[in-house]
């Protein structure tokens, strides 16, 4: 980038906050791209120390010393898929107004969808002095992700912490990731940003690609509401079960999945006349017997997604 477009770009940064970290964002992948993917397109397989959801990434110490001296990275996840990343930086034991941290994600490791500058990146996450912010690539530009709601971050004097769920990433389950630590940005009172004395430290090192990171998760199906109608079953009548679910891993409704409707009336078996899955709602309708009043009518309604099942049971005198 020409010293005539940081310039304008920075002088657009007195619009506020967001407006800067944009631009900041924008330079500092000029930065990461110097320091970090030229020519190194692939991902590093084997440097990492990995436990359950978990992987330590070792970087080279004192490689610059004006620069935050990034020692390590790790990468966590939960059974949600909340994402921690975990930037361990030596010698900057508060986050002073001069630096930020940015976290570059290739989530689906494919350059074609990403930008192919920077290594097929599809989300930089940048930290700033009391704010972080996710940025999405949107085929021309890296700009502010559609949800945010999941990013939190921390500063300790080992670093920083971030946050993001893998939702807000695509629900990635895979990921090649770079970082890079700065310091010496000058912002004046106008807002005009100053580049000029940046020092950075990146890991992996200059010329080193990515890390690479599996998301693993185990699915976890909770009921939201369980129903049948009418009540009580009704000899000749149609008679339902509905079960509502939502998924941990998108703390949502499920999409997707299969319903199984297993029910007897009078203890023999009868066989379900519809079963659909819609909006979060699995649903199984029955017609009872019209010879079957006076007895009861049990069964069972179960959601499978992706191999998790959540089953419910009901029984009903029939009418």
């Amino acid at each position: 980038m020409r010293r005539s477009t940081r310039e304008a770009s920075a002088r657009r940064s007195n619009r506020g906050a967001a407006s800067l970290g944009a631009v900041k964002s924008r330079v500092g992948v000029l930065i990461v791209l110097a320091a970090l993917l030229v020519g190194v397109p692939a991902a590093l397989g084997g440097s990492a120390r990995s436990a359950s959801n978990s992987q330590q990434f070792a970087d080279s110490v004192g490689e610059n010393a004006n620069a935050p001296d990034i020692t390590s990275v790790a990468v966590s996840n939960d059974d949600a898929g909340m994402i921690t990343f975990q930037v361990n930086i030596s010698n900057r034991p508060q986050l002073t107004q001069d630096m930020f941290i940015l976290i570059l994600l290739d989530t689906d490791k494919n350059p074609a969808t990403g930008s192919a500058d920077f290594g097929g990146a599809d989300y930089i996450v940048e930290l700033d002095p009391g704010v972080v912010t996710l940025f999405q690539w949107n085929g021309t530009d890296f700009v502010p992700a559609a949800s945010q709601s999941s990013l939190t971050f921390a500063y300790a004097a080992t670093g920083a912490t971030i946050h993001v769920s893998s939702a807000d990433l695509g629900k990635t389950k895979a990921i090649n990731l770079g970082v890079l630590a700065a310091s010496g940005l000058v912002v004046d009172a106008a807002g005009n940003a100053n580049f000029d004395n940046i020092q950075t430290d990146s890991a992996p090192d200059p010329g080193h690609g990515f890390f690479a990171y599996n998301v693993l998760t185990k699915l976890v199906l909770s009921a939201t509401a369980f129903s049948t109608a009418p009540k009580p079953a009704k000899a000749g009548r149609p008679f339902s079960a509905t079960l509502a679910a939502n998924e941990n891993d998108t703390a949502g409704p499920v999409q997707s999945g299969v319903v199984t409707c297993v029910a007897t009336a009078g203890g023999k078996r009868i066989a379900a006349v519809s079963h659909v899955l819609a909006n979060g709602v699995a649903t199984c309708i029955w017609r009872v017997p019209a010879t079957a009043k006076g007895k009861t009518i049990r069964g069972t309604i179960t959601l499978n997604v992706r191999g998790t099942k959540l089953t419910r049971a009901f029984s009903s005198k029939i009418v």
